[in-house]
C-alpha cells in the first residue's frame, strides 16, 4: 500500500483483484473489473481492509489540497499515458490492461492507474443511500471521465457487476 500523508490514508497501489474472496493489488495481473460494490466491500473487508471513501481517493489522485492535480499524473492530459479511450491506433482495441502496465499512469504518491483502466467504487452513497460513489474512469472513456475530481459525481447501484468498475481498498496509516 501507498501513504498519502495528506489525505491520512494508506492506500493499494494497484487495482485490487479478488482471489479466494480476498482483495489483492499487486502489478502485472487484470484486475477484477467486472465487480459490484457489494463484492468490492466483502473482498476488501476479506483482506483487512475497506473500500476507499470518496475524500481519501481524491486525495490520493488529486494530492494535497493546496496543489491539486486534475489526473494523477499532473495538470496536462496526456492520451496514452493512461489506459483511456483516447491515444489509442485505428487497429488497438480498447480493453483492460494488467495492473501498472503503464508505467508513466501514476501519482507521485506511487499510485497506479488511478486514471482510466477500470471506474473504482468508493464507499459513499449518494444522498438516497441507493447508489455508490465511483471514480477514475476506464479504458472506454476519455479526457473528461478520468479526471481525479469529477464535476457531477458518478453513481451506480451497489448490487450491479458492470463490466468495467473495479476498485482499490484503503486502511488507516499505523
Amino acid at each position: 500500500m501507498a501513504l498519502v500523508p495528506h489525505a491520512n490514508v494508506c492506500i493499494d497501489r494497484w487495482e485490487a483483484r479478488i482471489e479466494d474472496g480476498r482483495a489483492e493489488a499487486r502489478p502485472d495481473v487484470l484486475p477484477s473489473a467486472i465487480t459490484s460494490w457489494n463484492g468490492a466491500r466483502a473482498a476488501c473487508e476479506a483482506a483487512g481492509y475497506r473500500l476507499c471513501t470518496v475524500a481519501e481517493w481524491q486525495g490520493a489522485c488529486a494530492g494535497p489540497e493546496d496543489g491539486r492535480r486534475v489526473y494523477p499524473y499532473g495538470d496536462t492530459y496526456e492520451p496514452g499515458r493512461c489506459n483511456t479511450a483516447e491515444g489509442l491506433g485505428p487497429e488497438e482495441r480498447k480493453a483492460l490492461d494488467r495492473t501498472g502496465q503503464r508505467a508513466r499512469c501514476v501519482s507521485p504518491e506511487g499510485v497506479f492507474d488511478l486514471s482510466g483502466n477500470a471506474y473504482e467504487w468508493m464507499a459513499d452513497s449518494d444522498s438516497t443511500g441507493m447508489t455508490r460513489a465511483l471514480g477514475g474512469g476506464n479504458f472506454s472513456v476519455g479526457e473528461e471521465e478520468v479526471v481525479c475530481i469529477r464535476r457531477s459525481p458518478l453513481y451506480q447501484p451497489p448490487d450491479q457487476d458492470i463490466d468495467g468498475i473495479g476498485f482499490r481498498c484503503c486502511t488507516e496509516p499505523s
